[in-house]
């Protein structure tokens, strides 16, 4: 079975060092980034860091798993904890609804 993982990320530039934020997303068909967000823009919890993936991404891809993930009312992971398609269902619910 096709599994989502959204995982929380500090993306650093190997030459220069430099550093950005955001997440990598992948299953095992796809996968999709963002390394525009500061590092005050990452929430320490995993539920309000996915809840901000989901308010302020807008990448086809990313929106694809999480199609995947509504359509077989299947959860999600985010960093090291694993997100009951319960507890997922009502973040993504609202998102859509806004």
């Amino acid at each position: 079975m096709n599994r989502v993982y959204i995982e929380p990320t500090k993306f650093t530039d190997l030459r220069s060092g430099e550093a950005t934020f955001g997440w990598r997303a992948f299953d095992d068909y796809s996968q999709a980034y963002d390394n525009t967000w500061s590092e005050k823009d990452m929430p320490k919890d995993d539920l309000d860091f996915l809840k901000r993936v989901l308010e302020v991404s807008d990448d086809e891809t990313l929106w694809g798993m999480l199609e995947f993930c509504e359509e077989n009312e299947q959860g999600i992971h985010i960093g090291d904890r694993f997100i009951e398609w319960q507890e997922f269902s009502p973040l993504l619910k609202s998102v859509h609804a806004s």
